[in-house]
This record gives C-alpha cells, structure tokens and sequence, in this order.
C-alpha cells in the first residue's frame, strides 16, 4: 500500500515538473526575443 501510493505520488510529481518545462517551452517560442532587445535598445 505504501510503495504504491509513493510511486502515484512520484509520478505525479514528475508529470506536474513535465507540464512546467512544456509550458516554459511553449512561452518561449511564443515571446520573440527580438522584442526584448528593441525593448532593451530604446531604454539605452
């Protein structure tokens, strides 16, 4: 009983960091970093 729920509970742990760096992978392609360098330029 106890072996299973720590591995539901490690599954679901690592399925929650899996989402985590999908969506950070997601925002990234979907920010343009040239934005943040014109961004950036015109403060300078």
């Amino acid at each position: 009983m106890m072996t299973e729920l720590r591995a539901a509970f490690f599954l679901l742990v690592s399925f929650v960091f899996f989402l985590i760096i999908v969506g950070l992978l997601g925002l990234s392609t979907i920010m343009n970093p040239s934005r943040w360098n014109e961004r950036t330029r015109s403060v300078d």
